[in-house]
């Protein structure tokens, strides 16, 4: 089940913070305090309900996905361009393989995981996935 909004739609470009910007570290003992922090910033910024907690889905999932792939840490980082909020998530680990592919389908119910960036795609406006060396940045956008 796709959503049908973001059939035929292109990978956004990747987006880049500005300074003022909320940035948190990630890691296992991180992830209650960065959904407080997460929720109290995006409503900050003017992100409602129901998007607000679709933003603490991508949030969780896209810093889970950080701790169990990308090494066990990274970085978090929130922030408004007016329009929309962006919520991006990088870390150092072994990168992210098909980033245009993977996310795009739904994972069945008795997998063992796999089903982070498919929320992620379908909680959010765009999804754009960057692979650096080391590493990987996945920023989440959802229109204001």
């Amino acid at each position: 089940m796709t959503n049908p909004e973001h059939a035929g739609r292109p990978r956004p470009a990747t987006v880049q913070a500005p300074d003022d910007v909320l940035h948190l570290d990630v890691d296992v003992d991180s992830l209650y305090p960065m959904r407080a922090a997460v929720a109290a910033h995006a409503s900050k910024l003017g992100l409602t309900e129901p998007k607000l907690a679709n933003l603490l889905v991508v949030a969780t999932e896209l810093a889970a996905n950080t701790i169990r792939h990308g090494g066990g840490n990274g970085t978090l980082r929130l922030w408004s361009d007016g329009d929309a909020i962006h919520c991006q998530v990088s870390d150092d680990g072994p990168g992210i393989i098909d980033p245009d592919i993977v996310g795009t389908k739904p994972v069945a119910l008795n997998s063992d995981g796999g089903r982070g960036l498919w929320l992620s795609r379908q909680f959010t406006d765009g999804l754009a996935i960057e692979n650096r060396d080391p590493g990987s940045t996945v920023t989440a956008t959802m229109q204001l």
